[in-house]
């Protein structure tokens, strides 16, 4: 068909105005799917941040509570690969995100299952340990405000996974909900920590925990005893220690570097043969070695509970650290 001046210039118009609605439509999209940062029930409220997936409508919740020293902004960096700068680590009470290698993988396998992934900020909001008491209700008005904020209906599945610290809350989060358990919750995963077995009310349980921690090892084998007693479906992963290679050290160095920092390591005996640490990351000896390593190349601070390094180190040596080596695993036994 042929078009005169008028109608092509309508036609255009209309090619136009689509085009506009489909950019901004997918400009709206991006937004909703970048992270998200609320203070819930005010300005000194419950430090609240989320991602919704790309998937669509999301699968159900999955929340993550950090251990003690810790906040919710460690699942998440200042600036995400498509170079967009998350405003909410500036206001949150840390005053930045950590983005830590183990919490952020995590979190990139919640959203590639199509779960909406969040994180709160428990205790006194930063660098805290988790207060049932008052944290129980605090989650419970988080998870309702990311329900609501992202319209999800009433009856939205929540997974809670949590390490240490967490690991006990996601605990009491299996409660009753007349004691103050969180309502819905299909599963919870609590790593590197024992529970109140006998207060679950009948929530399966993926116990994560690390058998170089004798004590925790046998505290989780007594609460799964109590929830078979009780015919809640339990499990546990025992993480065991990893060896220190190129691409391990590579998730908090770029290529060059972390061959650097590895070379380092064997020269001062901090591995053994099999490229296991030789003693314990928390006692630090490896900082010397990897701060010279690094000089110049490297942000890192090799600061306990602030640093990529420090948090692989202990992952490594495998006695108390958060870990996402299994979170498939997790995710896995949660929706079984």
């Amino acid at each position: 068909r042929l078009f005169t001046g008028g109608s092509m210039a309508r036609g255009l118009a209309l090619l136009w105005l689509s085009a506009l609605a489909h950019g901004s439509g997918a400009q709206y999209e991006r937004k909703q799917r970048r992270p998200q940062y609320a203070r819930v029930g005010g300005d000194d409220g419950v430090e609240t941040l989320w991602q919704r997936p790309a998937a669509d409508p999301p699968r159900g919740i999955l929340f993550v509570a950090h251990g003690c020293g810790h906040q919710g902004p460690d699942l998440f960096t200042e600036v995400g690969p498509d170079g967009f700068e998350f405003p909410g680590c500036k206001r949150s009470y840390l005053g930045k995100c950590l983005g830590l290698p183990e919490e952020m993988r995590l979190r990139k396998a919640g959203l590639a299952r199509g779960y909406i992934v969040m994180a709160v900020s428990g205790g006194f909001g930063r660098k805290s340990c988790w207060m049932p008491g008052e944290d129980l209700g605090n989650v419970a008005m988080a998870v309702e405000h990311v329900r609501k904020t992202e319209g999800l209906p009433e009856d939205t599945p929540v997974l809670a996974m949590g390490a240490s610290s967490g690991g006990a809350f996601v605990g009491h989060l299996a409660q009753p909900l007349e004691q103050g358990g969180l309502p819905h919750l299909k599963c919870i995963v609590p790593e590197i920590m024992a529970i109140d077995a006998n207060s679950n009310r009948g929530v399966p349980t993926l116990f994560v925990h690390m058998p170089r921690d004798k004590s925790t090892a046998a505290a989780v084998e007594r609460d799964m005893q109590v929830l078979r007693s009780k015919g809640i479906r339990s499990k546990e992963i025992p993480v065991r220690p990893v060896p220190v290679t190129e691409e391990f050290l590579a998730q908090c160095f770029d290529k060059a570097t972390a061959a650097d920092v590895l070379r380092a390591m064997q020269a001062d005996k901090l591995l053994d043969h099999q490229g296991l640490l030789a003693e314990d990351a928390r006692r630090r000896v490896w900082v010397k070695t990897v701060r010279t390593a690094i000089a110049g190349r490297s942000s890192d601070t090799l600061e306990a509970d602030e640093s990529c390094m420090a948090e692989l180190l202990n992952v490594a040596w495998a006695q108390h650290e958060f870990t996402s080596q299994f979170a498939e695993e997790m995710l896995d036994f949660c929706e079984q």
